[in-house]
């Protein structure tokens, strides 16, 4: 499974793995969004929270699976 999370007007495709939480996709987003703008150390990116596109906040301790399908978008806020 595979989810586009987006920064702003940034998306990034995030592979995901089974069992993993909506923070194990905070994680890799992240990660991820740090590469794409090339600046690694000490680039802070603050997560407040997570939402589907169309709204609705997701928790982080919720097992992705549960929440999301395949090619979903999110964006971090």
């Amino acid at each position: 499974m595979k989810v586009t999370v987006t920064f702003g007007r940034t998306g990034v495709v995030v592979p995901c793995k089974e069992g993993w939480t909506v923070r194990d996709l905070i994680q890799q987003a992240t990660q991820r969004y740090r590469k794409l703008l090339e600046q690694e150390g000490d680039f802070l990116v603050r997560t407040h929270h997570v939402e589907y596109c169309d709204g609705g906040i997701l928790d982080p301790d919720d097992v992705l699976t549960d929440l999301v399908e395949d090619k979903d978008k999110v964006r971090l806020k």
